[in-house]
């Protein structure tokens, strides 16, 4: 009789302990998140970068293709050639490349503004860093508008239209690769 109330507890035991060496394993087993990516990305920049350098960056908005090549002096950018004539690029030296690359890392924003949150804008994509020099050699990202199931604005706008709000938008992704990183003298 003793030995049938020791075999329960034993056997549930086992199983949380299984349970919990699965879970163990399976975040072992997952990437790195996007800020642990940068953060070493940025450590392995800061290490090895060249204090000067020519950068050629490929610039892909929905279906044009643009070029910027960017001269790096210290602090100091010299645009050398550009055909994107976007502003809101700027300079795309390695410093702009690591913020473009942080915006997949911010949250949800109410669309289409904070008093009328029916939809939320993410930003989904990826990044890839040099493996020697750390900087974002790859960025692709595209906004997308999700329905924001959780707000009251959601909830009153269903109530009041009796519709489901229309949160689909046309999305142009960005694309950007770093074609070359030359250090300069």
């Amino acid at each position: 009789m003793r030995r049938k109330r020791l075999v329960l507890p034993a056997a549930l035991a086992a199983v949380l302990l299984l349970a919990m060496s699965c879970a163990l394993v399976g975040m072992a087993a997952m990437p790195p998140s996007l800020a642990t990516q940068r953060m070493d990305g940025f450590a392995r920049w800061r290490s090895a970068a060249p204090q000067n350098y020519r950068v050629l960056v490929e610039v892909g908005i929905g279906d044009r293709t643009c070029l910027q090549e960017i001269e790096v002096h210290g602090i100091e950018h010299a645009l050398l050639h550009d055909t994107c004539g976007s502003s809101w690029l700027s300079t795309l030296a390695v410093p702009r490349l690591f913020e473009l690359g942080e915006r997949l890392e911010r949250p949800a924003e109410c669309f289409p503004s904070n008093r009328n949150c029916v939809c939320r804008r993410v930003r989904v994509g990826a990044v890839q860093y040099d493996a020697h020099f750390g900087f974002p050699g790859t960025i692709t990202w595209r906004r997308e508008l999700r329905p924001n199931w959780q707000h009251p604005d959601y909830i009153a706008r269903l109530l009041e239209t009796r519709e489901l709000p229309n949160c689909a938008a046309a999305s142009r992704a960005l694309h950007l690769t770093v074609i070359s990183l030359t250090p300069l003298p």
